[in-house]
């Protein structure tokens, strides 16, 4: 007969995210990001400077002239952020490839961190933007039961590297897992 037991774990006792040496991802990552960002900044500066000096040129009043003074400021605080952003997450994203999983993060304010077992991986894909294929990048996409984790900034020979791994890995759980299934059948 089996005993199933539900022992408690202590806290102490888990491994500890320091202990997870983290690859960092392509520098290209953030020429990438700063080019997409670039564009949508200078949409945005622009918008916000047409809006900004029609204010302030065409309706006399100060409020209004404050507003559009304002407007262009908004806007070119804006497209610093946007420029400075991918150059200040970059040291926060990183991946793991471990025996049984592929760990993720990345995030400046809001920090993400995601495992995807191989037991649980159905599909992996890797693309790639036109950005992407102009500095060598892709994005390696790993579909799970639960969900799609996709992780952004590999060189492209890596993450095609990558994805034959955890395909192999994951095809080595799978014959595991029905080789004991035959086993305790017999």
């Amino acid at each position: 007969m089996n005993e199933h037991t539900n022992d408690q774990l202590a806290v102490d006792d888990l491994p500890s995210l320091e202990d997870i040496d983290w690859v960092t991802m392509d520098r290209n990552l953030i020429v990438r990001d700063t080019m997409r960002n670039c564009l949508i900044g200078i949409f945005n500066l622009a918008v916000l400077a047409v809006v900004g000096f029609a204010m302030f040129f065409t309706i006399e009043t100060a409020v209004y002239q404050l507003i559009g003074v304002l407007g262009i400021c908004i806007g070119i605080s804006l497209f610093v952020l946007l420029i400075s952003w991918p150059r200040m997450e970059f040291p926060h994203r990183g991946y793991a490839l471990r025996e049984l999983d592929i760990a993720q993060k990345h995030g400046l304010v809001t920090r993400y961190l995601a495992t995807a077992p191989f037991s649980r991986v159905q599909h992996v894909a890797v693309s790639q933007g036109v950005l992407d294929r102009m500095l060598s990048l892709a994005t390696l996409q790993i579909y799970t039961a639960g969900g799609v984790s996709s992780i952004k900034g590999f060189h492209v020979d890596c993450a095609h590297a990558i994805r034959e791994h955890i395909l192999e890995r994951v095809a080595e759980i799978n014959l595991l897992s029905v080789e004991e299934l035959m086993d305790e059948e017999d």
